[in-house]
């Protein structure tokens, strides 16, 4: 049977304990900085160079390497990653700023080494940035740049599909071993420094080992379990919920507003895996999904999703909890992030929570779309200090917490649509409402 569990895990209570991981993660990044210092006079390779040129170079080479094998790290969904994040969401939005941040650092060392021709020799210049080079070391390093390179251009610029750009996104572990073999075989003498080679080594072993794991690994070893669709209920034009049932009757602890990878085992529809959050379960193990039709994926799910389509499930993630809050809260959900709160509704329906006080705006684009809207009036009437209001955008306009003075007492749940997260987060630090009572998912990562 599947089965709630709501007990805290380590990691998800703000109120009394702090996420380290981003300062873990920048400081083991930055940690090359003082490493490098200690030898920094004898790690200078022979260049016609003024010694900033060469000196920031390097340190920027190092830092980004540093940076991107912490980034390859952050992507192997590992539970303790989750505990010093809070969260999958939050892992992976430090996987995408250390990448990004890694991706200009390391693409400042060659354009710091090829400033020494300018501005006698423009042409060098530019030519030095390719894999044209008279020694191989160096050209792997340019291979591995290039290839970057292209990672983004394919990112920002080419809109693939995401099956397809995942698959692309994988070579980002061949472009990290390739820049590995620039280093090690480069003229930086960690005979020199012994603590620094060591330090180099062991991010270049966890960031291979991590896109090994992810990569190649991962679907082989992580636990997933087989379910099957066993029922289709189209809630509108752009929502469908769908029903499904384990193959093996077993317990599937999770947490209420947690959420699982799901990969649909149909000819219809791409396998790739996508988090949807568990709305609802029932006693015989069944459990239903939210999927609104936003990108080629969901939208091929939503309209060709039929019973009996096998699925996969991997997890369950995710650290958005109300239970680590306080007994005053608001909730706001937008769209289909509704979803974590129509878990936590279901909940509360069979175990009610007397002392916990609510109120949940449920923002969308017009009354219709408000689909569950009668299972937290259903909560209304058994939590009398439960409360929702619908907040239409058609008639009433967007959501503004200054509009809701609760909001300065209450400690607040968010998860809804990019722009209107970002709205609503700008709104509520012109508030002053302080970060450690805001929690949010971001539902978008991956």
């Amino acid at each position: 049977m599947l089965s709630y569990e709501l007990t805290t895990s380590p990691g998800t209570n703000r109120l009394t304990e702090k996420h380290p991981g981003s300062i873990i993660f920048w400081g083991i990044a930055l940690l090359v900085i003082p490493l490098w210092m200690l030898s920094y006079p004898e790690t200078t390779v022979k260049h016609n160079a003024t010694p900033f040129l060469v000196y920031a170079s390097q340190l920027f080479s190092l830092t980004g390497f540093a940076l991107l094998a912490l980034s390859l790290i952050l992507t192997s969904r590992l539970t303790f990653l989750e505990n010093w994040f809070g969260g999958l969401d939050k892992v992976y939005k430090m996987h995408r700023t250390t990448g990004k941040f890694a991706f200009f650092l390391i693409l400042a060392h060659p354009i710091f080494l090829a400033l020494r021709w300018i501005p006698t020799d423009v042409s060098k210049t530019l030519w030095y940035l390719f894999p044209l080079h008279r020694r191989l070391e160096i050209d792997l390093g340019s291979w591995s740049l290039w290839g970057m390179i292209l990672l983004v251009i394919f990112t920002l610029l080419v809109k693939i599909p995401y099956d397809k750009w995942k698959i692309s996104h994988k070579f980002m572990g061949f472009f990290f071993i390739l820049g590995v073999a620039h280093i090690f075989f480069q003229g930086i003498s960690f005979s020199e420094n012994p603590a620094l080679g060591i330090y180099m080594g062991l991010l270049s072993v966890g960031g291979i080992s991590a896109w090994l794991y992810k990569s190649v690994l991962f679907d082989l070893v992580k636990k997933k379990s087989l379910y099957s669709v066993t029922g289709v209920r189209y809630l509108n034009n752009n929502i469908v919920e769908i029903e499904l049932q384990p193959k093996k009757k077993k317990d599937t602890h999770f947490r209420p507003g947690q959420f699982y990878f799901f990969s649909f085992l149909s000819e219809d529809i791409s396998a790739e895996s996508h988090p949807f959050t568990i709305c609802d379960h029932s006693r015989d193990g069944k459990i239903s999904i939210m999927v609104k039709s936003l990108g080629d994926y969901t939208h091929r799910l939503y309209a060709l999703i039929k019973p009996n389509t096998p699925v996969l499930l991997e997890g369950p993630y995710g650290r958005f909890n109300f239970e680590t809050a306080s007994k005053q809260q608001v909730w706001l959900g937008g769209g289909v992030g509704i979803a974590p709160f129509l878990s936590w509704a279901n909940y509360l329906l069979s175990q009610p929570d007397d002392s916990l006080s609510v109120r949940l705006y449920y923002c969308v684009q017009n009354a219709a779309a408000a689909t569950h809207i009668s299972t937290f009036q259903a909560l209304e009437k058994k939590m009398p200090r439960f409360h929702v209001e619908v907040i239409s955008q058609e008639t009433d306009g967007y959501f503004h917490p200054a509009d809701h003075p609760e909001i300065q007492n209450s400690d607040i749940f968010f998860c809804g649509p990019r722009n209107m997260r970002k709205a609503v987060c700008k709104e509520l630090k012109a508030l002053k409402i302080p970060k450690a009572r805001i929690y949010s998912e971001e539902f978008d990562f991956d």
